[in-house]
């Protein structure tokens, strides 16, 4: 009985923190997408712009990727033990976004 309690709450924390990556990340892009009506930043200005970026996205950024990141390697090392395949299934679905969007960021760096 302890050991079920036990993957129940590495489940539920599991969760937490794939919600918490995929909020993080929603949240982010909607504040850099809005910024110029929420914090009168003009998208060009080039020191605002980076202040912006180097204070809020990027480490809201690395927080959502690392989240990612724990999630995705703690349901691939908790495979065998968590029976609920849609739970699996979710906790990386949430997680892929915050992933995703870093390779593509990083990728289009190196291709500009």
């Amino acid at each position: 009985m302890e050991l079920i309690q036990r993957h129940i709450k590495k489940i539920k924390w599991t969760t937490r923190m794939a919600f918490a990556s995929f909020g993080i990340l929603i949240f982010a892009l909607f504040v850099n997408e809005f910024r110029e009506p929420l914090f009168g930043i003009k998208k060009g200005y080039a020191p605002h712009n980076f202040g912006f970026n180097f204070m809020f996205f990027l480490p809201s950024m690395l927080m959502a990727i690392a989240l990612g990141f724990a999630v995705i390697g703690r349901t691939i090392k908790h495979w065998k033990t968590w029976t609920d395949l849609n739970k699996k299934l979710i906790l990386i679905g949430l997680s892929i976004p915050a992933i995703g969007i870093w390779t593509f960021m990083i990728v289009k760096i190196f291709i500009n």
